[in-house]
């Protein structure tokens, strides 16, 4: 053998060694680095749909609104016409919109914290009892109080006014302040008739 194929033949020894040093990659560390990056995707995809869900339900929680549903049987009497026609069109952060359905209904919507709503002619509360608490603002008496077959008054609360006709019912969220009360209050001094607290019995 020449001292060339001598050399040659070391050589492929030694690589043929190098080889056999260098650790193999096992087929579970090879499933694990392509598995990783893909859960990492579908983690993010699932993120945003999530994201995007929730977006949907707060806009439809937007449209269907705490107080449309609820009763308002005297919602079309002409005082509470006059009633929302004397509302201002601001509330703080809170513009009033274009929403006019249903009836004796109105809206003043926030982007950071959705909206103050209004109802008139709404039923009497079944909380305004004798020994109910009742808050005077600006003249007016008023009781929190969840009308019937509105939502759970969850991040926010339910306000009627009971020493007026027709009855008032507003609902305002968690962080709106108490302009929405006080604003109420001054249309109703203004545009409905006092009335004797009727108490249930």
């Amino acid at each position: 053998m020449s001292d060339a194929d001598e050399n040659k033949a070391r050589d492929d020894e030694a690589a043929g060694a190098a080889g056999a040093s260098r650790p193999r990659r096992s087929p579970a560390f090879l499933a694990t680095a392509v598995a990783l990056p893909v859960a990492v995707v579908v983690c993010f995809v699932v993120f945003l749909v999530m994201a995007q869900q929730k977006q949907e339900d707060a806009r439809a929680a937007a449209d269907a609104g705490h107080l449309k549903s609820i009763a308002a049987p005297s919602s079309t009497d002409p005082a509470c016409s006059a009633l929302l026609e004397s509302l201002p069109a601001e509330l703080g952060d809170f513009r009033r919109d274009d929403t006019r359905e249903p009836a004796g209904f109105v809206r003043w919507a926030s982007e950071k914290s959705g909206a103050v709503e209004l109802r008139c002619g709404s039923d009497r509360p079944a909380e305004l009892t004798p020994t109910a608490k009742l808050q005077v603002v600006n003249g007016v008496q008023w009781i929190q109080a969840t009308p019937a077959g509105a939502p759970a008054p969850d991040g926010g609360a339910y306000w009627a006014a009971v020493d007026h006709r027709p009855y008032v019912t507003l609902w305002v969220p968690d962080g709106a302040g108490t302009s929405a009360v006080q604003a109420a209050s001054d249309a109703i001094t203004a545009k409905l008739q006092p009335a004797s607290l009727d108490l249930g019995k």
